[in-house]
């Protein structure tokens, strides 16, 4: 669990914030960051965080936006209660666990919660590699320091069950360039829709982000697009002169 992380995006209350760290403790999650976090009383925080939560209220990380907090991470997994077209979700917690254990061996993951209001933005989730939901009721919205609590137990109890180990995952920073270059070279053949260029980029991201890439592999994408990107420029001027002849 040492390689794991709670990311809490916007919290208002900072009682959350205290129960999100004691809930990091109880379950061996040593990394709690925050960004653009609305409120930091510190004695509403420690009420809540109870003795063992304090160090982590101690040593936590405060971001001013979200790629500064998830650059150096190998895997990033979103949240959500809700299940709409651009939501995208997949798995859920339970099933998604094992396989959070297995990459957070030699990788280090990033878990999202939104805040208490609206959650996670679209925006917000256009950087996660999957999103997870907690199965309920009609009566679907936890509080984030429940949802925080139910997902570190789920990966805590599946902790004893996976020993397979996996190769270390391109980072956050290293998949956005990626990221960057592909869409340029799509754009450059006109594959991607103009009117909704952010949703088909994030199926793509998405699909992509099943293959868990490596460092390595991510470089060979990159290089395939650079070469593309260079022969479809390099052969530009000779088709505007045949299509003149």
């Amino acid at each position: 669990m040492e390689n794991l992380a709670v990311i809490l995006v916007e919290t208002i209350y900072p009682e959350n914030i205290g129960a999100a760290a004691r809930a990091c403790a109880n379950f061996g999650v040593p990394n709690l960051i925050l960004v653009r976090p609305r409120d930091l009383h510190p004695e509403k925080m420690k009420a809540m965080a109870t003795r063992s939560g304090l160090p982590l209220l101690k040593r936590m990380r405060i971001c001013d936006d979200l790629i500064t907090a998830l650059e150096d991470f190998h895997y990033v997994v979103g949240t959500t209660a809700r299940l709409g077209r651009q939501r995208k979700v997949y798995e859920t917690v339970r099933e998604i666990a094992p396989r959070i254990v297995d990459l957070s061996q030699n990788n280090r993951v990033a878990i999202l919660f939104g805040n208490e209001k609206w959650g996670l933005t679209n925006e917000d989730l256009y950087h996660c590699h999957t999103v997870i939901t907690i199965p309920t009721t009609e009566a679907a919205s936890l509080n984030v320091a429940q949802a925080v609590v139910i997902v570190l137990y789920e990966i805590f109890c599946a902790s004893a069950e996976v020993e397979i180990s996996k190769p270390r995952l391109a980072t956050l920073r290293e998949l956005e360039i990626m990221y960057e270059i592909i869409r340029e070279t799509l754009k450059s053949i006109d594959y991607i829709p103009h009117e909704n260029e952010i949703l088909w980029m994030t199926t793509v991201r998405r699909f992509l982000s099943r293959l868990d890439l490596t460092a390595q592999e991510v470089r060979v994408i990159q290089g395939f697009c650079r070469q593309l990107l260079w022969a479809l420029q390099k052969s530009s001027p000779q088709t505007s002169v045949q299509s003149k002849n």
